[in-house]
């Protein structure tokens, strides 16, 4: 019995009385049938190629299908699997493309977080030195409004006359 039909007999069941289950089996008998499969399987055609020969056919079919363009003639130079652009063939294998491009982000991640790391203490060191010098961020806005309110009162006297 199929699990839609032991879900359905389970359901029915449940309901009440014989005659429901004389019918649960009828139908559970129905659904068997259909359950079951008779589809053979086909079998596989078959080549008049030796495997040797299929291996690489199939090698020159997928080996070289990349066109990569300048950016990408770059990254292979600068990953160092061709010494020159000029070495670089114009089609490459899709696997040793994607491969070059992630090492070129994750080089390019680590050189943006040593980067990060380096701005960090540079801030660090510049904070420190602004606050031997007495400068804070609270005294600059309190300048600022000083700056500020001067302003408006000579506007204002200004106006009056």
């Amino acid at each position: 019995m199929s699990f839609i039909g032991a879900c359905g007999l389970a359901r029915i069941a449940t309901v009440n009385g014989s005659r429901q289950v004389r019918l649960i089996a009828a139908r559970s008998q129905q659904l068997g049938s259909y359950s079951t499969s008779s589809i053979e399987p086909k079998e596989p055609p078959k080549n008049s190629q030796t495997p040797s020969e299929a291996r690489s056919a199939t090698t020159n079919l997928s080996s070289q299908t990349h066109a990569p363009n300048n950016l990408e003639k770059k990254m292979l130079v600068f990953t160092k699997k061709y010494k020159s652009v000029d070495e670089i063939p114009s089609f490459v294998n899709q696997d040793v493309m994607e491969r070059c491009r992630n090492q070129v982000r994750i080089k390019l991640a680590n050189y943006l977080m040593l980067a990060t790391a380096i701005g960090c203490l540079i801030m660090i060191v510049s904070g420190k030195k602004a606050q031997e010098r007495g400068e804070s961020v609270q005294k600059m806005n309190l300048d600022w409004h000083k700056e500020y309110n001067e302003k408006a009162r000579q506007e204002a006297a200004q106006s009056k006359n």
